[in-house]
């Protein structure tokens, strides 16, 4: 039996370890677990309204996570408050720049990120009370095609309409088809029917 509840900062490396499993091959992925506990942890002090459940199995080891709410400088502001310490990861893996294109396309955007929030008195998002956004889910692959997706979104969708949203957006890969597939099925929409579709979805709650 899966338990759901919100997580706290005592969780986090749980999460990391969860996110490495769920996208080893992303950028962040890349830079180490400490990386990502320190991104989970940004998402829950910064100046967000967040909400970070958990998914827990019988055991009480976490198996999944969503982190959703509304972000001001989810990106920016991690890259800003931990600037020194990703530095040093990105010195210590040279490779990673050479070799690996992603990386280093994922390097270059944050890089423009930190610039543009240095030119702006504070980081930007959306109007309260509008969008409720999931920033990121995830499920350890020894633990997927049992429902914990599922559950880590309805528990979203009714904090989201008991909280006055009028609608959800999230950003899936465009080649994820199976990820595409499953929100499909629970009723989210592709933002554009467009050839160059860039994977953001919405999810009307009205």
């Amino acid at each position: 039996m899966t338990t759901i509840r919100s997580l706290n900062l005592q969780d986090l490396p749980q999460a990391a370890q969860v996110h490495l499993k769920a996208f080893p091959k992303s950028a962040l992925t890349l830079l180490g677990a400490e990386s990502v506990r320190r991104y989970y942890e940004w998402q829950i002090v910064g100046p967000h309204d967040c909400l970070a459940l958990g998914a827990f199995g019988e055991s009480g080891r976490l198996v999944g996570f969503c982190f959703g709410g509304i972000f001001r400088g989810a990106l920016s502001g991690f890259l800003a408050r931990n600037k020194k310490y990703l530095a040093l990861q990105v010195i210590q893996r040279p490779w990673l720049v050479f070799t690996n294109p992603l990386f280093r396309d994922r390097l270059s955007q944050g890089l423009r990120i930190v610039r543009k929030r240095n030119r702006t008195e504070k980081p930007t998002g959306p109007a309260p009370g509008k969008v409720f956004g999931i920033l990121s889910i995830a499920v350890d692959p020894a633990c997927q095609q049992m429902g914990i997706g599922r559950q880590l979104m309805e528990y979203s969708e009714t904090y989201a309409k008991a909280h006055g949203f009028a609608s959800m957006r999230l950003t899936v890969a465009p080649e994820n088809l199976h990820a595409i597939q499953f929100y499909e099925m629970n009723n989210w929409k592709k933002q554009s029917a467009a050839a160059d579709w860039n994977g953001l979805m919405v999810k009307d709650l009205r």
